[in-house]
C-alpha cells in the first residue's frame, strides 16, 4: 500500500500547548564601521535549464522550428535508446579512465513538436530530407507530400508550441517560414492560429512560388480571440511535395519590442531583480555532454538561420536564438554587466567528461579571447568589427568572464592558470573568476592557482544549514580573492519551494552581506523553469506558455537588493530563554531504511524512569504499522527485507516527550545502514537520526516531509569506519526538551539542538544617513525584540517596515495566486535609538530608520555657534 495512504492516520496523542512569545535584544553599533556593502552583491544566473531559454526566455513561439531536433549530439552515439560518448575518451578526473555515463534519449519522433492531421481524402506523407538544404548550419528540412486535396480535403502540419501557445486577442504575432518549391508543389498555405478544436483565431495565406531555392514568406497575424493552449497550422488545399525550414512565430510586443526578443513577462520580472551582473551561458551548459557538444558562441550569430543548435546536458536543443548577441543585449537593456562562462576544453563531469588534451588548448584560449573581443573590442579590432555588423558599434557591458564550470583540482587549476595569464595580459580589468567545483573554496583547487581575482563558491543547501551556519564566510580567511556565490538555493527539505525555503535563502544572503569584505556577488539558481520540464527541485520563476510567478524566495531576495545599506555595523542579537521548556520533540517514533535491508531488537522506551514501550511484550511487535517497505516481525525482531527509498514502520498510538529510546540494530544488505524516526508527527512527517548514511559514511539528524522529501537538520559526522553487516550494534538515543543525543555502542556520536531563528544585521545608507535593519524570524512564534542602536542620534520615530510573511511555513505562490506572498510596508511610531517591536513569526523585514533633521539641526546648532 502508498504511503499516502497512511497520511490521515492518528499516531500521536496529546494536545499542543498555546503560542508563547520569545524575547530577544539586538544591539546595533552604529559607532563602528564595518565591512563595505559590494553594490554588486545580487546578481542572476541564467542558464538553459528546464526550458528557461528555449520556450521560456526567448519568445520564440514554434518548437523545433528548424527541424533539426532529432539529431544525435557531436560526440555521441545512440544505442539502445541511451546516449553513450563515441568514440569512447578519457573523462578528465579518471586518471586515463573512460567514463561508463550514458542518458537516456527523450525523443521518440523525427519531427518531435510537429505532426500531420488530415481532413477527408486528403493524404500527407511527412519527412525529414537533407537534400535541399536552406543552409549548412541547418541542413533538414520538413518535406510535406500532399496528395488528394482540395478546398474541402485539407491536409495540415502542426506544430504544439512549447506544451502550447498564449494567443491573446488583439496581440499581433510576427510569422516567417521558409518554403521550397522545387519539388511540385504548387499552390497556397494557408498558416494559422487555432485552438485545439480547430477555431482560427488569426491567419494568411502564402502563394508558394515555384521557383528551385528558398523563399522567406512572412505576415503578421493579429489576433481576434484568446486561448491559452493554441497551436500553428500549416493547411494545404493542393497536391504536390513542398520542403520547409525555419518556420518561426513571435510576439510583436516583446521585451523592449525588440525582434528575436524576449518574452515580456518574465524579462520584466527578472529586470525588476535589478541585477547587477548575468551570468551566463551556465552551468553544465558550458560544459556539454561531451567535449565535440559544448556550446560555441560564434555559432550563436548572425541569421537566425545560420545559427547552428547546441544540445542541452538537460535533455532538449537550444536553437541559439539567444545567442551570444542577444544575451550582452539583454545585460545592456536591464542595466546589468555581463558575465560570461566559457568552455575550457572539458565537458561536465557528470557526464562524459570528455576533454580538450593540456597540448592542444590554445585555440580554446583564442576562442575566449575571441569572445571578450566581440563584446567590449574597438570596431577596428575583427571582432569588434563584426559586432557592429551585428548593429551595436559600442562596447556591450561585459565585466566578467569565468574559467569553466564546476571545475576543480590541480589538473583544472593549471589549465586556469594558462587561460588566466592570456586573458589578463591582454584585458586586465576584466575580472576574472575561477571555478571550485561544487562546494566551498577548496585547497585542493586553490594551491595550484599562480593568480586569483575571484573564487566561485556554489551552495545547494538544505531547509536549515543557513540558520545553523550564519557564521561560514566569518570563518573564511581573508586572502587576495574576493568570492562569488555563483549558485545557491535551499533546495532539501522544502518541496519544490515555500516559506521555509525563502526564510533559509534570506539568512545565506544576510550572511553574505554582513561579509562584504569577502563576498562580492552572488546569483541564485535556478532562476527559470518551464512547469512541463522540471529539470531541478527548486527553481526561482516558474512559467508556462501563457503565465508566470515569483517564488517568496524571489521576493525575499528582491527586498534584501532594494534596501541594501552601503556599510554594514556590528549587529549582537541574543535570544532569552524560556522560564519553562517546552518538549520540541515531542511525537511518536519509527524504524526505518533508505537502500539498506536491517533488522531491529530489543526495542525500549523509556520516560520519566517508566519504561513505557518494550518490544519484548506480548503485543510489542504487534503495535508497529508498515508504512513502506517489507517489514516482517519474528523471534522479536522487526526486520525490513528490501532495498528502497524512505522504507518507514511506526509505532501506533503512542506519544513521548522527553525520553530516551534504546534498541539493537543489524545490516543484513544495502548501501546504508540505520535509520531512528522520531518526533514523528505521521506517516509522512518526523525526524531522524541518520546512522550510515551517504554510503555509509557519515552520521546525520534529518527531516522528511511529503514521505519522501529528506534533508539534513544537523551538519554530518563522519564515521570512524563503516558498519559492517550481521553484526547487532547498540544505539541509544536521548530526547529531550531541547537536545537530542544520539549514541552507538555507547558513545556520544552526534548531538541535535534546534538551531537560532532569529537574525539581525545592520548597516547605514551613507546617500541619506539611514539606518537599515534586516531582521529574519524563522521560528513559528513572535519575538518581542529590544532594539538598541549605540551610538545612533536624533533617529525619527516614524520608520518604515517592510515585511514577508505567511501563516506556514509551507505557504508558496502558485499560478491560481501568483502574488498570494508579497512583501507589505507599514510604518511603526516609536522608533529611536532605543524601541521595541514585535518581530512576526516566519518573517522576512526590512527597518528603515531616518534621521529626524529638526533634532539633528538642534544638535549641530552649538558647534555652530563655537564656529
Amino acid at each position: 500500500m502508498k504511503y499516502g495512504h497512511f497520511a490521515a492516520i492518528a499516531l500521536l496523542m496529546g494536545c499542543s500547548a498555546a503560542i508563547a512569545q520569545s524575547r530577544a535584544s539586538i544591539h546595533v553599533n552604529t559607532a563602528v564601521r564595518g565591512a563595505v556593502v559590494p553594490a554588486t552583491l545580487h546578481g542572476i544566473f541564467f542558464e538553459e535549464i528546464s526550458h528557461a531559454g528555449e520556450g521560456g526566455l526567448y519568445a520564440e513561439m514554434v518548437q523545433n522550428r528548424g527541424f533539426e531536433d532529432h539529431c544525435i549530439p557531436a560526440g555521441t552515439q545512440l544505442k539502445n535508446g541511451w546516449l553513450q560518448p563515441f568514440p569512447l575518451k578519457p573523462h578528465f578526473m579518471l586518471n586515463g579512465q573512460s567514463s561508463d555515463w550514458k542518458m537516456e534519449w527523450p525523443l521518440q519522433s523525427q519531427w518531435p513538436a510537429w505532426h500531420a492531421e488530415e481532413k477527408g481524402n486528403a493524404k500527407v506523407q511527412l519527412s525529414i530530407v537533407s537534400d535541399h538544404p536552406l543552409h549548412k548550419a541547418t541542413p533538414h528540412a520538413m518535406q510535406v507530400e500532399v496528395t488528394d486535396t482540395d478546398i474541402r480535403n485539407e491536409a495540415a502540419l502542426v506544430n504544439e508550441g512549447f506544451w502550447g501557445m498564449n494567443i491573446t486577442k488583439g496581440s499581433p504575432y510576427r510569422l516567417s517560414l521558409f518554403a521550397n518549391g522545387s519539388k511540385g508543389y504548387t499552390g497556397n498555405v494557408r498558416v494559422s492560429l487555432q485552438t485545439a478544436s480547430g477555431r482560427v483565431l488569426a491567419d494568411t495565406t502564402f502563394a508558394i512560388a515555384t521557383k528551385a531555392n528558398w523563399k522567406k514568406y512572412t505576415a503578421i497575424l493579429t489576433a481576434k480571440d484568446t486561448d491559452r493552449d493554441a497551436r500553428l497550422v500549416l493547411s494545404f488545399q493542393h497536391s504536390g511535395t513542398l520542403l520547409l525550414d525555419m518556420v518561426s512565430l513571435f510576439p510583436v510586443h516583446t521585451f523592449r519590442d525588440r525582434p528575436n526578443g524576449m518574452r515580456a513577462d518574465l524579462a520584466t520580472l527578472i529586470k525588476k531583480m535589478k541585477p547587477a551582473f548575468v551570468r551566463w551561458p551556465g552551468g553544465c551548459y558550458v560544459e556539454g555532454i561531451t567535449v565535440e557538444s559544448a556550446p560555441d558562441w560564434k555559432t550563436t550569430l548572425g541569421p537566425l538561420e545560420q545559427r547552428i543548435p547546441t544540445y542541452s546536458p538537460w535533455g532538449y536543443w537550444s536553437s541559439n536564438g539567444f545567442g551570444y548577441h542577444e544575451y550582452l543585449q539583454f545585460c545592456e537593456d536591464i542595466n546589468a554587466a555581463a558575465l560570461y562562462v566559457f568552455n575550457v576544453g572539458i565537458s561536465c563531469e557528470y557526464r562524459s567528461g570528455t576533454f580538450i588534451p593540456d597540448d592542444s588548448i590554445a585555440p580554446v584560449i583564442q576562442h575566449a579571447l575571441d569572445a571578450i573581443e566581440y563584446a567590449i573590442g574597438p570596431v577596428t579590432s575583427r571582432w569588434g568589427k563584426q559586432r557592429a555588423a551585428n548593429g551595436h558599434p559600442a562596447p556591450f557591458p561585459l565585466k566578467y568572464v569565468e574559467v569553466g564550470n564546476e571545475q576543480h583540482g590541480p589538473g583544472y587549476a593549471k589549465r586556469y592558470n594558462r587561460f588566466y595569464d592570456a586573458i589578463h595580459a591582454r584585458y586586465p580589468r576584466i575580472g576574472i573568476i575561477a571555478s571550485m567545483g561544487i562546494g566551498d573554496v577548496n585547497r585542493h583547487t586553490l594551491d595550484s592557482m599562480q593568480h586569483t581575482d575571484i573564487v566561485d563558491e556554489h551552495a545547494y543547501k538544505d531547509a536549515g544549514w543557513s540558520l545553523r551556519n550564519f557564521d561560514h564566510f566569518d570563518q573564511y580567511k581573508r586572502g587576495h580573492w574576493q568570492m562569488y556565490v555563483g549558485e545557491y538555493a535551499t533546495n532539501a527539505g522544502v518541496g519544490n519551494g515555500n516559506l521555509r525555503a525563502a526564510l533559509s535563502d534570506a539568512v545565506y544572503v544576510m550572511s553574505m552581506e554582513k561579509n562584504g569584505d569577502l563576498v562580492n556577488m552572488s546569483s541564485y539558481a535556478p532562476l527559470l523553469v518551464n512547469e512541463h520540464d522540471v529539470d531541478w527541485p527548486v527553481n526561482l520563476i516558474h512559467f508556462n506558455a501563457a503565465a508566470s510567478f515569483g517564488r517568496i524566495s524571489y521576493y525575499a531576495l528582491n527586498m534584501l537588493n532594494d534596501y541594501k545599506a552601503t556599510i554594514n555595523f556590528p549587529v549582537t542579537t541574543s535570544i532569552q530563554t524560556e522560564a519553562t521548556e517546552q518538549p520540541k520533540f515531542a511525537g511518536g517514533i519509527g524504524l526505518a531504511t533508505w537502500d539498506t535491508e536491517a533488522a531491529y531488537k530489543d526495542i525500549v522506551v523509556v520516560q520519566n524512569k517508566d519504561t513505557v514501550y518494550h518490544s519484548s511484550s506480548s503485543t510489542g511487535l504487534k503495535e508497529w504499522l508498515p508504512v513502506r517497505g517489507n517489514w516482517q516481525q519474528a523471534s522479536g525482531i522487526i526486520a525490513q527485507t528490501v532495498e528502497g527509498a524512505q522504507q518507514l514502520a511506526v509505532l501506533k498510538n503512542h506519544h513521548f516527550n522527553a525520553y530516551t529510546l534504546t534498541l539493537k540494530a543489524r545490516k543484513t544488505g544495502g548501501v546504508n545502514a540505520f535509520i531512528i524516526p522520531f518526533a514523528v508527527k505521521d506517516t509522512n512527517t518526523c525526524l531522524r537520526a541518520h546512522i550510515g548514511s551517504w554510503l555509509n559514511s557519515h552520521a546525520v539528524f534529518e527531516s522528511l516531509t511529503d514521505g519522501y522529501e529528506v534533508a539534513g537538520i544537523s551538519n554530518p559526522v563522519r564515521l570512524k569506519s563503516p558498519l559492517t553487516s550481521d553484526h547487532w550494534y547498540n544505539i541509544r538515543l536521548e530526547v529531550g526538551n531541547s537536545e537530542v543525543k544520539c549514541y552507538l555502542e555507547d558513545t556520544l556520536l552526534m548531538t541535535y539542538q534546534e538551531p537560532q531563528k532569529l537574525f539581525t544585521i545592520a548597516g547605514e545608507d551613507e546617500k541619506n544617513g539611514d539606518i537599515i535593519l534586516k531582521i529574519v524570524n524563522a521560528g513559528e512564534q513572535p519575538v518581542n525584540a529590544d532594539i538598541q542602536l549605540d551610538g545612533a542620534q536624533a533617529v525619527h520615530p516614524i520608520a518604515q517596515v517592510i515585511t514577508l510573511t505567511a501563516d506556514t511555513p509551507e505557504a508558496e505562490n502558485s499560478f491560481d495566486r501568483p502574488t498570494a506572498y508579497m512583501p507589505h510596508t507599514t510604518t511603526i511610531a516609536n522608533a529611536g535609538a532605543q524601541f521595541n517591536w514585535t518581530v512576526p513569526p516566519l518573517s522576512v523585514n526590512i527597518i528603515r530608520l531616518s534621521l529626524d533633521k529638526t533634532v539633528m539641526h538642534k544638535l549641530q546648532a552649538p558647534d555652530k555657534l563655537k564656529r
